[in-house]
């Protein structure tokens, strides 16, 4: 988890007469900004990352890095093998498996049920020419009809749910595409950032379509500020055990402000 850190200076004041930020959006919400507010968010968390040369980074960003590594296109032969290379870390094994939660091992039951269907499913998700909102809704159906496949087989399993929830998902997004996903805090981390930058709409379920738009916001916004460069620099691969993705760092600020503001409200 990213450590806390208070980075808003005391009394600080929202300024209404500052500008919005509209992010790209369907009807089904307003997504308005205060672009002061975002960028003095990732100032804060720039330059708090440069006095304090932290190594918290190093998880998320192997994460993503060794499942890209280790993906190829699915095929029906080798898919189980695959997905289970993709999801290993030397760190940490939080994201896939912690207690009532288990999306790798529930994955990997899912593709040995049919794993041409499962093939089929991944390969959709893949299609990145298609909507986003598309392939998740897809995939959905494709985790819940593998898992009716598995309890035919085994009508004694007391599985009842795929466990292929929105964190879980951005881990594939992101690790199939590194340039243009970034991994998911949760729906309260998410909520707080929000509230943080001045929306005035504030999510109230999991919401990755959404959320990715507002990444690749964040991730503009971060490459215009001086201190991006320099963070670059001092998080060079020849000094880390771990390399950089860049597009990541969007999920780091929105993960840092988001738990610094939940904590402040709190």
């Amino acid at each position: 988890m990213l450590r806390r850190a208070s980075l808003l200076g005391p009394g600080a004041r929202l300024q209404y007469h500052f500008p919005l930020l509209i992010v790209p959006s369907g009807p089904a919400y307003s997504g308005h900004m205060k672009v002061h507010l975002l960028e003095k968010t990732i100032d804060g968390f720039l330059t708090g990352q440069l006095r304090d040369n932290l190594t918290d980074w190093y998880f998320p960003h192997s994460m993503i890095r060794h499942f890209h590594e280790h993906w190829s296109t699915p095929q029906e032969a080798g898919l189980r093998e695959m997905y289970d290379d993709c999801l290993r870390s030397e760190y940490s094994q939080r994201w896939w498996k912690r207690d009532q939660y288990r999306p790798k091992e529930i994955m990997l039951t899912l593709i040995e049920a049919d794993p041409e269907l499962a093939t089929i499913a991944w390969k959709d998700l893949a299609n990145d020419v298609a909507s986003l909102d598309g392939r998740l809704s897809r995939f959905e159906y494709y985790c819940n009809e593998l898992l009716q496949i598995h309890r035919q087989k085994h009508f004694r399993s007391v599985e009842t749910y795929h466990h292929q929830d929105a964190s879980i998902l951005s881990l594939y997004l992101s690790g199939l595409f590194p340039e243009k996903y970034a991994l998911y805090p949760g729906l309260d981390i998410f909520q707080s950032f929000c509230r943080a930058i001045g929306s005035p709409d504030i999510p109230k379920v999991d919401d990755l379509v959404r959320y990715m738009k507002i990444a690749a916001i964040v991730f503009t916004f971060l490459q215009r500020n001086a201190h991006y460069q320099e963070l670059l620099t001092q998080r060079e691969y020849t000094l880390h055990k771990v390399q950089l993705v860049p597009f990541l760092m969007s999920y780091e600020v929105i993960a840092f402000e988001g738990e610094r503001f939940k904590n402040v409200s709190s």
